[in-house]
């Protein structure tokens, strides 16, 4: 005996549902206090959101056309965000830059060295105090004893 379903398939998804995917795949880097990675984060999350029509949620004040599963809307969400990782800036760039001035190769190799010192002076600057190259070099020098 064969049976038949004669029901019709489910109507497409429209667009005005949420459609949801996972982050990650979009923007590589996983936002961290502690790896002052907001400027990376935040410059590719706003490339992907623009890709998808969606930047001016976080830029502009509130329409009544977003939808945020939070209290208050987008771009306060994200303000938040911003003060999160912006808060005492200035401390961490103190704390960050007196490490970086102290390094010491002791027992890494001297790629894992240069790739430290490099890593920290790409904090630095995601914080908004770049080392110059020639101060990079020296803090280097420095740290080979």
């Amino acid at each position: 005996m064969v049976v038949v379903d004669n029901t019709p398939p489910p109507p497409p998804p429209t667009a005005d549902k949420l459609i949801l995917f996972s982050i990650t795949n979009k923007v590589p880097v996983k936002l961290r206090l502690e790896k002052y990675n907001y400027n990376s984060w935040s410059s590719l999350f706003k490339i992907h959101l623009g890709s998808l029509g969606l930047k001016f949620h976080v830029e502009e004040e509130a329409s009544p056309k977003q939808v945020v599963s939070t209290l208050g809307n987008a771009k306060e969400l994200w303000d938040h965000l911003q003060g999160l990782f912006h808060d005492n800036k200035d401390a961490r760039a103190i704390s960050l830059d007196n490490e970086l001035r102290s390094i010491k190769i002791g027992m890494m190799s001297i790629n894992d060295y240069c790739t430290k010192i490099k890593s920290m002076a790409d904090m630095l600057k995601n914080i908004g105090s770049s080392i110059s190259e020639k101060n990079l070099v020296i803090y280097a020098v420095n740290g080979l004893d």
